[in-house]
């Protein structure tokens, strides 16, 4: 942790499905594979949440306005987080310990692939009011983790998706299923392996932080989240999520996972249907794999009942992939929304409402819920 110094890296998240169409260019990796380009950021389309219960196995959607959240007598949003007490605390008998969760880890996970430079850099503007309203909505001194892994497994410069089925280069999705206890890629962000921008693989911060340090958190975040487009076009969103709780992955993720005591924000972002496709399994069997592997990583915590999910992707094909059998196998019921059809005008505005008061939410009561370490 000696790297970290001067910095505390920081987290939240939670998740999102994904629609099935050809679209990845056949475009070669650059000598850079994560260069990027400016964006833009305009326009706003319609939206969809999307819910699903435990082990149901269907998703529903219905349409929403994302301007639109509870809200409090004053117009605010209604966080559920609990009295505070005169030393900081929240109120109640915890003995003498805080009363909710001492830490939130939020993973990102971006799609890398062509196309997705302007989402990127729009998350990256919207992410500030995003840390400003969870940092107001937690206990003050709750300890944050934000990290940010890429779709990528194996790398393919060329894909395309019909029947909510990828090939890649000719090959099928699964062949593209390359984990790092098997083969170590090395490359950044790749596997589920924290993506390393400006020197720190994630960022740590304290809901109490001065304002300087938390705009360190709102420059890195910036900066880590254009992760570029030189990804593979064989997008794995749910099996980079799993893979970066993995053991395999302990070296580049050292400390970013906590277990007991701290909610696991999945935070997906994707253009593309999930193709995670492990070898033998079908797509939904691989995401009912994905999902026993994020549950284990928070055994001591509750297992499932410690992770959030939630993020904007074009929906579709929700009933037949990995990302689909994932969100709907979670306790507490995920957010999604329909990312805007037009990648080349984005405006970052689209990405607050989700995420500072429908997110900010689920986040805070989970935190409420599961309680302090120990």
């Amino acid at each position: 942790m000696d790297s970290y110094t001067g910095f505390r890296s920081a987290t939240l998240a939670s998740a999102a499905l994904t629609f099935a169409l050809a679209g990845c260019g056949d475009e070669r990796r650059a000598d850079d594979p994560f260069d990027t380009a400016e964006g833009s950021a305009t326009d706003s389309v319609s939206t969809t949440a999307t819910t699903s219960g435990t082990g149901s196995g269907s998703s529903e959607s219905t349409t929403t306005d994302p301007t639109v959240a509870d809200s409090s007598e004053d117009g605010g949003p209604k966080l559920d987080v609990g009295a505070m007490g005169t030393d900081g605390t929240e109120s109640g008998d915890c003995m003498g310990r805080p009363c909710s969760c001492t830490g939130v880890d939020l993973l990102f996970v971006i799609d890398n692939s062509l196309s997705m430079n302007d989402y990127q850099v729009a998350l990256g503007q919207a992410f500030p009011s995003f840390a400003d309203a969870i940092i107001a909505a937690l206990p003050p001194g709750t300890n944050l983790h934000v990290g940010i892994t890429s779709t990528e497994l194996g790398y393919s410069n060329f894909g395309s998706t019909f029947n909510c089925e990828a090939s890649g280069n000719g090959n099928p999705q699964e062949d593209f299923y390359i984990t790092p206890d098997v083969t170590d890629t090395g490359t950044n962000g790749a596997q589920g392996r924290l993506y390393v921008a400006n020197g720190l693989p994630y960022f740590e911060i304290d809901t109490d932080a001065p304002p300087a340090e938390v705009q360190a958190l709102r420059d890195w975040f910036a900066a880590a989240a254009n992760i570029g487009e030189g990804g593979s076009n064989i997008e794995m969103s749910s099996a980079a999520a799993a893979w970066a709780t993995d053991p395999a992955n302990a070296t580049t993720n050292e400390g970013f996972l906590r277990d007991e005591g701290a909610v696991l924000v999945l935070f997906f972002l994707q253009d593309e249907p999930d193709q995670s496709d492990a070898p033998g399994l079908s797509m939904q069997e691989t995401g009912a794999a994905m999902l026993d592997k994020i549950a284990a990583a928070k055994s001591a915590c509750g297992g499932l009942e410690c992770v959030v999910a939630g993020g904007f992707v074009d929906q579709g094909c929700l009933d037949e992939n990995s990302l689909g059998a994932l969100l709907t196998g979670l306790p507490i019921a995920p957010t999604t929304q329909e990312l805007p059809e037009d990648d080349e005008n984005v405006d970052p505005g689209y990405f607050e409402p989700l995420l500072t008061t429908t997110l900010t939410q689920v986040i805070a009561q989970t935190c409420d819920d599961i309680g302090p370490e120990g």
